[in-house]
């Protein structure tokens, strides 16, 4: 009977399964990926786009709850092609010990025990960063933004495809 033994915390020492059959490590490998682990962490607010042509518009609805409405962010590209829209916050809430709390604290020598004491503390801290490209008849001097409830709706009026700039032929001059 083989014994596979799994070092969690040091995959490399893991000793591969005699008679082939992989490096032993298996599906715990993307687990120790820094990548993998930093996607877990990454959030993206849903989003969706909608092209209204009768009402001649593109609307962007991102939900982003929990985001105040100053921590979030619309901006337009340099080319006038681009609408990125960004958010970051930052959260933490720290709860006061009571006279229990700061006595298990003082009897596991984890503080001081004073007053100034935390028994709980949290932190939460959220970044997106998302872009959409614009059409092009889109009127850029018009784009509006609201927010309300944690929805942030972006509406880009569009010209319609009459204000497209046409084909044409250039003339080619003889020198």
């Amino acid at each position: 009977m083989e014994l596979l033994a799994m070092d969690l915390f040091h995959p490399q020492a893991v000793a591969p399964r005699r008679g082939g059959g992989g490096d032993g490590w298996g599906l715990w490998r993307p687990m120790t990926d820094p990548a993998w682990a930093a996607s877990l962490s990454r959030w993206q607010p849903h989003a969706t786009v909608e092209h209204d042509e009768a009402a001649k518009e593109m609307a962007v609805r991102i939900e982003t709850p929990g985001f105040p409405r100053d921590r979030l962010s619309v901006e337009l590209s340099d080319d006038r092609r681009m609408l990125t829209v960004s958010g970051s916050m930052h959260k933490s809430e720290a709860t006061p010990a009571d006279g229990a709390a700061d006595g298990a604290a003082e009897a596991n020598g984890c503080g001081s025990g004073g007053a100034a004491e935390t028994a709980l503390s949290s932190f939460e801290e959220r970044q997106f960063t998302q872009s959409f490209r614009l059409p092009r008849d889109a009127d850029v001097e018009a784009i509006k933004a609201d927010y309300e409830h944690g929805v942030l709706c972006v509406r880009v009026p569009t010209k319609g495809p009459e204000a497209l700039p046409q084909k044409r032929n250039i003339a080619i001059a003889d020198k």
